[in-house]
């Protein structure tokens, strides 16, 4: 019996996973450069207004940043992102989810799911794509997300 058969909720789907972690420390570190140095443009302004709300921004920046990295690994079978087309935006619950911005998945019929956590050390996001089996996986380009090191 396939996996397929074994989740109905899959059927005629299919899909992809991407999981991303980060260490807090690093974006304690990178603080100014976000705010107003080069890596001001990982994040939408939107973004940067949720992450400072909180007396240590660093686990909120660390946690939208391995949301967007995962959200990569999870599309990658089907297309190429750039990430800073990408917003991580909570709904009226307070659930996060993405915002997509990039004409390239304008269209397509994605199931974009996100679960993000964090603590004062460390941040993970898993994001898991569906697509309709009829899409097909599509060869990505070469990466042009921009990286935060």
């Amino acid at each position: 019996m396939s996996a397929e058969t074994r989740c109905g909720a899959f059927a005629g789907r299919d899909f992809n996973v991407g999981v991303d972690c980060e260490g807090v420390e690093r974006w304690r570190r990178m603080l100014r450069q976000l705010e107003a140095g080069p890596r001001h443009g990982l994040f939408t302004e939107s973004e940067h207004r949720y992450c400072r709300s909180f007396r240590d921004p660093s686990p909120h920046y660390a946690a939208r940043w391995c949301a967007k990295e995962a959200l990569l690994k999870a599309l990658s079978r089907f297309v190429a992102v750039d990430l800073r087309l990408v917003e991580v935006r909570n709904d009226a619950d307070g659930r996060p989810g993405f915002v997509l911005n990039d004409q390239k998945l304008a269209g397509r019929d994605l199931a974009i799911r996100l679960s993000l956590s964090h603590s004062r050390e460390t941040a993970i996001a898993v994001v898991m794509v569906t697509v309709p089996m009829g899409e097909g996986v599509v060869p990505t380009a070469e990466r042009e997300d921009p990286e935060p090191a």
